[in-house]
């Protein structure tokens, strides 16, 4: 692996890790994403979203459709 894409990817996260900053559910994640309230990029078979969307989603709040701990 090449140190480019080490740190492209450093800044990727799967839907578990994003549930688990920001204290949802993983199903929740997923709702954001099929809602097109968290943006997402194809990862191999997988989804990953960057960690700024997280950090936007912490800043402005998880929209009322999500709850907490779900």
């Amino acid at each position: 692996m090449s140190s480019t894409t080490f740190e492209t990817t450093s800044f990727l996260l799967s839907p578990n890790s994003v549930a688990k900053a920001l204290d949802i559910s993983r199903s929740s994640v997923y709702a954001l994403m099929r809602n097109g309230d968290l943006a997402w990029i194809p990862f191999g078979s997988d989804r990953r979203i960057h960690i700024s969307e997280v950090q936007r989603l912490a800043t402005e709040g998880i929209p009322t459709t999500v709850k907490r701990g779900e």
